[in-house]
């Protein structure tokens, strides 16, 4: 078994993905993989969280990058969902829902940008079809409002899914 924790945040173009990757490590990144603002390749970064070394990786929001997004995902752990509350859930937000959830994996979703805009989290869960039990948090990743939130209850259900795998319950 890995001793580190892939998680990968998926969002559409201009979700702040590239911004939820620096507040959640609390450095900005020094190379970034981007061209005129938007991400074209991918964003990384390490941190430690309680004692466990987490890959954290962004991906291209950008329909003509989308083959990246199954690349990014192949090993992953769990995974972060940006939604951009300022545009609402959009045909890209449910076709990334649909891979994150045939991986299998933990994820949360993150109502990003809620300084500017106060997207209902119901109409979240309802527009992408998602249970209750997938969690809605509302963020603003250039705050750093929600970000750790997120990362602790990702971090929360990864656990939960190991001890499960593990037949710990």
């Amino acid at each position: 078994m890995a001793n580190f924790v892939k998680i990968v945040i998926f969002g559409a173009l201009n979700a702040g993905k590239t911004t939820f990757l620096e507040s959640a490590s609390k450095k900005k990144l020094s190379v970034k993989g981007s061209y005129e603002g938007m991400t074209t390749s991918l964003d990384f970064t390490q941190l430690n969280y309680n004692g466990k070394t987490v890959h954290l990786f962004t991906t291209p929001g950008h329909r003509r990058f989308d083959f990246m997004w199954e690349v990014l995902a192949n090993g992953m752990n769990g995974a972060i969902l940006l939604i951009d509350s300022t545009v609402g859930i959009t045909e890209v937000d449910r076709e990334i829902e649909g891979l994150i959830e045939s991986k299998g994996v933990p994820y949360v979703v993150a109502v990003n940008k809620s300084d500017l805009a106060n997207l209902s989290l119901e109409i979240v869960r309802e527009g992408l079809g998602i249970s209750a039990k997938v969690p809605v948090i509302p963020t603003s990743a250039i705050y750093g409002n929600g970000v750790e939130v997120v990362l602790h209850r990702l971090m929360e259900l990864e656990n939960e899914r190991r001890g499960t795998e593990q037949g710990i319950e």
